[in-house]
């Protein structure tokens, strides 16, 4: 498995760790098996994650209609919330491997319908911030 994608799964595990318990330490058993780039790579995701909260929160809300985020379900929110924050943060990472991803990430967690609803709001994000982007260069 790339280590992207396994730091992506990882971080998924550790964001909805820390919702449902408040633990923010990176120890979870399965995830000590991982290679030390993964590792770093969930590291990042959940640090930006925490640290742009509130933005990528506010992306979400605009994105996804007639859903609040508190009626969205954690893995859901979780894998969005990743999914954004790569979106605004990760230039590096094409827009088609960014929602391929999350919405990979939502089916293997959560569901099929949590997948085609993760890639109709990261796609209405990916448009608004990629357009964004194009004016600000």
């Amino acid at each position: 498995m790339d280590f992207r994608r396994e730091g992506r799964e990882f971080a998924v595990m550790l964001l909805y760790r820390e919702k449902l318990t408040g633990l923010t330490d990176l120890a979870i058993p399965d995830i000590q098996d991982g290679t030390d780039e993964a590792l770093e790579f969930a590291g990042r995701l959940v640090s930006g994650v925490r640290s742009d909260l509130e933005r990528i929160d506010a992306a979400i809300s605009e994105a996804s209609e007639h859903w609040d985020i508190p009626r969205m379900g954690i893995v859901d929110l979780t894998v969005l919330r990743i999914g954004v924050y790569e979106l605004l943060e990760r230039r590096d990472t094409s827009v088609s491997v960014i929602i391929n991803e999350a919405v990979e990430l939502a089916r293997k967690f959560s569901s099929g319908e949590c997948g085609r609803f993760v890639n109709g709001v990261l796609d209405r994000i990916a448009g608004d911030v990629r357009r964004q982007g194009d004016t600000e260069d």
